[in-house]
């Protein structure tokens, strides 16, 4: 039996792991052109005058089969849009997944509204239908839906639950480019769905930016009005119509989204082909096992989840984890987000010392959020991540599964 490396033996890899290498020369073109039209012709780089941002908005609902998508200048910057498209009222309540993107949340306290965390699925770290429905009550205004890691949460009963109370649903697919829920890409499925599109995603529009997606035209119009200060689009007024914010896409990054999207189809199927080959090779393993996919769904991998069954060895996963980074393999033992853990909602820091929106006399509600997701931490305590990209090789893969399983064996019970 192998000594491990965490106690003084060689590890299974001492190379460097390879970095993703997001940038082709394509974008460089792209950019270039679009530079050196700006430098010999002028105009700006604003969306308006140009054509990149409407060309990409057009491509990037064509690529969901769906009729219209907003950009805006980021992920939170899209979901703030989206609830902004529905014109909720102030002191309503927006169920959130709980696992999730500070940048997730913060639009829902911006629209000075009250986010309530539905329960995670301890096996896929996803929001769970039925704390959903659990959770709902008379000032419920909408549902955000997470799509954690590249996973897609279980639509059709949130759908469900959603349809029979009247609420929207917004499908938050920022993790989950391209992922497929039942024949269908995720964000297609609710009312919305809101994308980022920062360098760490499956593409990016130049490092940051975001999408709304909807086949609703008023939700469209409105999404498209919010992100730009409320402007009088589609319109017989003349001025701007409601409360918004400047949330427009350059062509600088549309230019750069646009050759991006033409290719996930191919860096998501590089992510699919890894994680395939990663499974055939640590089947056999008793303690650690793939995050579990629900039925008829395909992921995108936005990073890799792995869990850990800590009943089945001698050591705690963060001893496992170690372990295996000496082996010269990133991980890191928990991918600990759960949103209502942030000082944010602890301390009731949103406008200064009011405790507002939580405190508004419109209001008038307590809320408790400390361990009322108990589903998500065990989601957490049972999980650990790997950085998951198009650009590992084959061995990346072996060099995994030879490092599980040269730790597990030695700290099998």
């Amino acid at each position: 039996m192998s000594e491990l490396a965490i106690d003084g033996g060689s590890p299974v890899r001492v190379d460097p792991w390879p970095r993703r290498l997001l940038i082709t020369e394509r974008e460089i073109e792209v950019v270039h052109a679009l530079l050196e039209k700006e430098r010999t012709q002028g105009g700006g780089l604003d969306r308006y005058g140009g054509e990149h941002v409407d060309a990409y908005e057009h491509e990037f609902a064509a690529y969901h089969g769906m009729a219209y998508a907003t950009a805006t200048s980021s992920g939170t910057a899209a979901v703030h849009a989206a609830l902004g498209a529905l014109r909720i009222d102030i002191a309503h309540e927006v169920i959130s997944s709980p696992i999730t993107d500070p940048g997730a949340v913060a639009p829902i306290l911006w629209n000075n509204c009250i986010p309530i965390f539905a329960d995670a699925d301890p096996d896929t770290m996803n929001v769970d239908p039925a704390s959903i429905a659990e959770r709902i009550t008379e000032r419920t205004a909408a549902i955000i839906v997470a799509h954690i890691g590249g996973q897609p949460a279980d639509m059709d009963p949130i759908m469900e639950i959603a349809k029979a109370h009247g609420l929207p649903v917004i499908e938050d697919a920022s993790q989950a480019h391209a992922a497929v829920y039942k024949g269908r890409k995720v964000g297609t499925i609710g009312q919305m769905g809101v994308f980022s599109l920062m360098g760490g995603k499956h593409h990016t529009s130049g490092g940051q930016g975001g999408m709304v997606i909807t086949n609703d035209e008023e939700l469209y119009w409105n999404a498209k009005r919010f992100a730009d200060r409320g402007k009088p689009f589609n319109s017989i007024e003349t001025r701007n119509l409601f409360l918004g914010l400047n949330y427009r896409m350059t062509e600088l990054e549309a230019v750069m989204g646009r050759v991006q999207l033409e290719r996930l189809d191919e860096i998501v199927a590089a992510r699919r082909l890894r994680a395939d080959q990663l499974g055939e090779r640590i089947a056999d393993l008793r303690a650690v096992r793939m995050r579990t996919l629900i039925p008829d769904t395909v992921s995108s991998y936005w990073l890799m989840l792995m869990h850990v069954d800590e009943a089945a060895l001698r050591v705690d996963k963060e001893t496992l984890v170690r372990a295996c980074v000496a082996e010269g393999i990133p991980m890191d033992p928990h991918y600990d987000h759960i949103a209502y853990e942030n000082p944010l909602f602890r301390q009731r820091a949103a406008y200064g010392p009011s405790g507002c929106p939580w405190n508004c006399p419109f209001y008038g509600q307590q809320v408790e959020y400390e361990g009322s997701c108990p589903g998500a931490r065990a989601a957490i305590n049972s999980h650990f991540i790997m950085p998951w990209h198009e650009c590992l090789t084959e061995r990346e893969v072996d060099d995994i599964a030879a490092a599980l399983h040269k730790v597990e064996r030695v700290y099998l019970r």
